[in-house]
């Protein structure tokens, strides 16, 4: 991208050495001179017109010493339409002043180094610290003023601008992503395998390999193309596995039809993914997509548009629901996630496919005398281990008292919502709306709302279906007594939403988000920073099942998620009155009667059975942590104990410190 200043001179045009030169020869530019201004303008304007966001780049890594040349991309800046509290995101090549962030908390999460404006890293660097979506994976790593790694890769991706690649390779070998990216089911990960050029037959026709591609006898690739089987089988007690999700193909089988009319899918990459328990959504976050996360997001696809996700769900009867697709949205996939079965189900017309991958899953070979005809089966595994092969729970150690250094599961989040919040710029302001339209549908009219962020929305959890709120209208009805203090409540149920961006608007929009201890509280992670979740834990005799759902001494399974985030999160212990069964007998035949019920379809089981809620849980909550608007640490611990409110996960500030913010712990 730099002018050539050396080489041949111009040689002279034409006439006589000889003769004399005319006044105007006389003040003629030599033309050796003449080309290097040429090529100078050249240059200059190709770098202007065509790639002329590489300037700011190529100025960072061409300043400072040899060693330590800073990289300097494009930064996404806030930029406000209408209000300062409606941001879009704009990609703006001069670094302006840094504007005020006036939005309630539901600005773009940011990874915290971000305003080192004289660190610097060397260019050749960042391959290895600047790759997925644009997460720096090197805490020591900053890059110089503000830029981030996804600047990097936004403008040296595409290939219609091959020359950018070209220019970041030559200096000091910056990396091009879409050159030598190992893709995350290669051989560094352990989770996933792959099988190469395979095609399904029409009408549920068998599955085979395209011979019609040649390989060279060194040629690894044949490796990918083994005999493979799935042995299906459900991970779940008591729930039946999906006999119509089958697979297996065979190295050696030829397809009878005609190969031309087997085309290959436009999307070359399809990836299967799975966990034990895939039903049920915490258990699909956890095992699944926190594994599948930082696979994907270190060895990523060249684009989104390379890769087709498909969920396997083992429960027979369960279908792939829009939390799945919108906990999957944080990984790159070509915006649609289908579920297994509808790969495995019968086609009216052949497709082959460039590569499809497994992950989570576990393989057993036999005859492994001949790579291309060696016999696997594959089944389903407990989760996707995440990287360092650590267990689905890898925040805890053996004694299962959480590593409070912990911060996976924030990391997570943050990338959830940043990749949510760069893929539409009007995210902020579609969630600005959504709280105003649930504000009217609570009643209020536009006089009275003058300013959504104002006012504080209570979402409470209204499950159809096993572990219901019986009586929850009667929260509903005594948050009324909290409008003056601008504080509505709702009913939240997801099972009502249309799409996964509805169910992305609906939790973004609350502020507090309460419900029996359970799955539905999973999407309490896309609550804004500094968002409360009330947990309400279920009452377990102590000869029962389940004492680990009503755990106050350390996080309950679905609280761990909430670990070291930037959201409060919090427990109430429901009592006996909670269960309205066995209420007939005397306490001496209750246990009887409990256990009876446990017999006859595991009716008291507490994953099965029904509650009752007094409406005072929640307005204490709202009186006593919710409106008080103190964030000070010792203030929330003092007023959570005094409410019989457990705090797993506080974020708060110490002492006068209010802008500083941590995670505190304060279990029972």
């Amino acid at each position: 991208m730099t002018s050539q200043e050396g080489g041949d001179s111009a040689q002279p045009a034409g006439g006589d050495a000889s003769s004399s030169p005319s006044p105007a020869e006389r003040c003629r530019i030599p033309k050796s001179i003449s080309w290097l201004l040429i090529i100078f303008i050249l240059v200059t304007v190709n770098i202007w017109y065509s790639s002329k966001d590489l300037l700011p780049i190529i100025s960072a890594i061409t300043e400072g010493d040899d060693n330590s040349k800073a990289v300097m991309v494009d930064k996404i800046i806030y930029s406000t339409e209408h209000e300062t509290s409606e941001p879009s995101l704009q990609m703006q090549t001069h670094m302006p002043a840094n504007k005020p962030n006036t939005l309630r908390n539901h600005s773009l999460p940011t990874n915290n180094f971000n305003n080192t404006d004289n660190s610097k890293i060397k260019a050749g660097a960042a391959c290895t610290f600047c790759q997925g979506d644009g997460r720096i994976f090197n805490p020591s790593i900053r890059l110089k003023n503000g830029y981030t790694c996804a600047n990097i890769k936004q403008r040296t991706a595409t290939e219609d601008d091959e020359h950018r690649c070209k220019a970041f390779q030559t200096l000091e070998n910056l990396c091009c992503p879409t050159a030598n990216w190992t893709h995350f089911w290669g051989k560094d990960n352990p989770e996933c395998f792959h099988l190469t050029n395979i095609c399904h037959a029409p009408n549920d026709g068998e599955w085979f390999y395209d011979r019609s591609v040649q390989y060279s006898p060194h040629d690894i690739s044949t490796e990918h193309q083994p005999t493979i089987t799935y042995n299906q089988r459900s991970m779940h007690a008591g729930v039946a596995s999906d006999a119509r999700i089958h697979f297996n193909v065979t190295s050696t089988t030829v397809y009878s039809g005609n190969m031309t009319e087997c085309p290959y899918s436009h999307t070359p990459h399809h990836v299967v993914s799975q966990s034990a328990h895939n039903h049920m959504m915490l258990e699909f976050y956890v095992r699944q997509v926190m594994g599948l996360h930082p696979w994907m997001r270190d060895y990523p696809p060249e684009s989104d548009q390379d890769i087709q996700m498909y969920v396997h769900t083992s429960a027979r009867n369960s279908g792939l629901l829009d939390g799945h697709r919108l906990f999957m949205g944080v990984l790159p996939q070509n915006d649609k996630v289908n579920n297994f079965l509808s790969l495995v189900q019968g086609k009216e017309t052949c497709e082959c496919y460039q590569t499809l991958a497994f992950c989570g899953y576990t393989r057993t070979a036999s005859e492994a005398t001949n790579i291309q005809s060696r016999n696997q089966t594959f089944d389903m595994a407990a989760a996707i281990t995440y990287k360092g092969g650590k267990s689905p729970d890898w925040c805890h150690d053996k004694a299962k008292n959480l590593d409070l250094t912990c911060t996976i599961y924030n990391d997570f989040r943050q990338d959830l919502m940043a990749r949510y919040a760069r893929e539409d710029s009007l995210l902020q302001h579609k969630i600005r709306e959504y709280r105003r339209q649930t504000l009217s549908v609570a009643g209020l009219s536009s006089e009275e709302v003058d300013d959504v962020d104002e006012w504080k929305i209570v979402g409470l959890t209204d499950r159809k279906s096993r572990r219901i709120w019986l009586n929850i209208d009667d929260s509903v009805r005594a948050c009324d007594g909290f409008r003056q203090q601008k504080v509505v409540c709702i009913t939240v149920n997801v099972e009502k939403t249309a799409s996964p961006e509805e169910q992305l608007l609906m939790h973004s929009s609350l502020d507090v988000f309460v419900g029996i201890h359970g799955s539905q509280l999973t999407q309490g992670i896309f609550l804004p920073r500094q968002g409360y979740i009330l947990e309400l834990l279920p009452w377990i005799p102590d000869w029962s099942w389940g004492a680990w759902a009503a755990r106050t001494n350390s996080p309950t399974p679905l609280g761990i998620i909430f670990h070291n985030t930037d959201l409060n999160h919090l427990g109430y212990a429901l009592d006996r009155d909670s269960v309205p069964l066995c209420r007939h007998v005397n306490k001496t035949d209750e246990t009887d009667c409990f256990k009876a019920k446990l017999k006859r379809g595991r009716s008291f089981s507490y994953d099965q059975r029904n509650f009752e809620v007094d409406s005072d849980v929640v307005t204490t909550f709202i009186s006593s942590i919710l409106l008080q608007n103190n964030t000070n640490c010792d203030s929330m611990k003092t007023r959570a104990a005094e409410n019989d409110f457990v705090l797993y996960n506080a974020y708060c500030s110490h002492g006068a410190e209010k802008n500083e913010f941590s995670t505190e712990h304060y279990y029972k």
